[in-house]
């Protein structure tokens, strides 16, 4: 396969919803750990790299867009895991070009499309932070496993959420696997969004490659694409 292979990676309630007080922190940390024995790199929609490694505001005018162009920016970058943003206007505060996880630290690469303003991109330069630019308004997702896997080595990306990357992901028919470990609580929270958010009815089939019991109650399911 020319493009990395995806694994949507996503840690549940029985009723499927992705927040809320209901984990248990036993599956919780299978969740983690599972993560790295899936993938050597996670892909994270905006909000979600927002809330967790990169919350910061960014003053812009600190930033030249002079000689910065709509060409990706990949310098020879060496790293164990990698964490990719899919951050489509390029808002994402980063303080570091690192995101720490699960005692695993993941060099950031940001996915933005043609909205990205250019002292963003400058930005993201000052940190040593690669990037690919995908499309005008909306990333081409085969295009971009393409080039993380040609220029980063990335063989896997396992996307983490939310709950729309996700739902992108499988509007564009390249989700080969879906990883659920599922916590053994119902969370009954009609606001909290669940794995999958899609613009569009998707039809895709998957079927079980594995079903493993969890020492606290929960469970992992492992889907892969029915082709």
């Amino acid at each position: 396969m020319q493009r990395a292979k995806v694994v949507v990676h996503m840690y549940v309630t029985i009723d499927g919803k992705i927040d809320g007080k209901t984990e248990s922190p036993e599956s919780g940390q299978y969740y983690s750990d599972e993560l790295f024995v899936l993938s050597n790199a996670d892909g994270n929609g905006r909000r979600t790299i927002q809330m967790y490694a990169a919350p910061d505001t960014i003053n812009l005018t600190k930033y030249s867009p002079e000689g910065i162009d709509d060409q990706d920016w990949l310098p020879d970058i060496k790293s164990d895991t990698w964490s990719v943003a899919f951050d489509r206007k390029g808002k994402c505060g980063w303080n570091q070009n690192y995101f720490l996880y699960n005692q695993h630290c993941m060099h950031a690469i940001e996915v933005v499309t043609r909205q990205a303003k250019k002292e963003y991109l400058a930005f993201l330069r000052s940190l040593n932070i690669p990037y690919i630019i995908s499309g005008d308004e909306n990333f081409n997702l085969a295009e971009v496993l393409v080039k993380l896997k040609q220029h980063f080595g990335i063989e896997t990306l396992a996307v983490c959420g939310g709950a729309r990357i996700n739902g992108v992901f499988l509007e564009q028919h390249v989700v080969d696997e879906i990883s659920l470990v599922i916590s053994p609580y119902v969370n009954g929270d009609k606001e909290i969004k669940a794995a999958f958010e899609t613009a569009t009815r998707i039809d895709d089939r998957f079927k079980t490659d594995m079903v493993k019991k969890l020492p606290d109650g929960g469970i992992h399911l492992l889907f892969k694409k029915d082709n």
